[in-house]
């Protein structure tokens, strides 16, 4: 079978996998990490990462291809995520697992 010359053997990553990454690092370093999921509602924030004192709620999105997904809210997201900023909660979402590690990692306390 011949590949066509177009084909892009880019490595891709996908949305999960970075979350993933974030996840296994945050369990390695003292979080306590839980998938969100909201009964008898949409648009819950990925992930709640619970540790040093503190509940952060990390929302992980991925550059699209295309300008509609790129890597934007859902109008859902957006209406969930003003409800939590409307009483003092900030939902923070990363487009790369290296900045939510970065992030995390700002939030442990400097030893």
């Amino acid at each position: 079978m011949k590949v066509l010359d177009d084909f892009d053997f880019t490595e891709r990553r996908i949305e999960q996998d970075e979350e993933l990454d974030v996840v296994a690092w945050a369990e390695n370093n003292g979080w306590l990490v839980r998938k969100l999921q909201w009964i008898g509602r949409r648009s819950a924030p990925d992930r709640l990462f619970a540790g040093y004192g503190q509940l952060l709620l990390i929302e992980m999105k991925r550059k699209g291809k295309t300008p509609s997904r790129d890597g934007k809210l859902s109008k859902g997201q957006e209406g969930e995520f003003k409800r939590f900023a409307d009483v003092g909660v900030t939902v923070h979402v990363f487009y790369t697992g290296e900045a939510a590690i970065a992030f995390l990692k700002e939030q442990m306390p400097q030893v």
